[in-house]
């Protein structure tokens, strides 16, 4: 099975031939069932050795990329930050209907222009607000729902899941 994928634009490639599997066609699958109108998908769905990672890909920065000014303004009027809060609820409810012990992961791989890393904390801290860390506290929640969120960039992802190469496209 192939495990080397690239997002829907090609701007991007992954290599997960070491995780125990990857899933990069959410969408088609929620689609085949029905469910493309109630679930958004992320990009890949990993299981490794200890976790499983929902991983979503946004370039805005692409030499192709459809519109690199849309980054900015999504992130202004909150439609990227909804936007990625839904992808981890699609991406979850997948991962845990897999009914696997392993804690769940999300994390947002973004390239932007001026995309630092103080604007990176900044997006990071306005998405986790709406993802269910705090529901899970609740002593009948008995699944972790959400163990760890972070917003990276390429190099930020290389860096910490070197084991995953991520690389643009050419």
């Amino acid at each position: 099975m192939n495990k080397v994928f690239t997002d829907e634009n090609k701007t991007c490639m992954v290599n997960f031939t070491a995780a125990q599997s990857a899933v990069a066609d959410l969408h088609d699958k929620y689609y085949r069932s029905g469910l493309t109108d109630n679930l958004s998908d992320v990009d890949w769905v990993v299981e490794t050795d200890d976790t499983i990672l929902l991983v979503e890909y946004k370039n805005f920065a692409a030499e192709n990329a459809r519109n690199p000014e849309a980054f900015t303004e999504q992130v202004s009027n909150g439609k990227l930050i909804e936007k990625l809060r839904k992808k981890y609820f699609g991406g979850a409810f997948y991962a845990l209907s897999l009914q696997s012990s392993k804690p769940i992961s999300y994390i947002c791989v973004i390239e932007a222009d001026k995309f630092d890393d103080v604007l990176r904390k900044r997006l990071c801290a306005k998405i986790k607000r709406g993802l269910p860390f705090e529901l899970q506290k609740f002593s009948e929640v008995k699944a972790v729902l959400i163990s760890d969120f972070k917003v990276l960039s390429i190099a930020q992802w290389n860096e910490q899941y070197s084991m995953f190469k991520m690389s643009i496209c050419e």
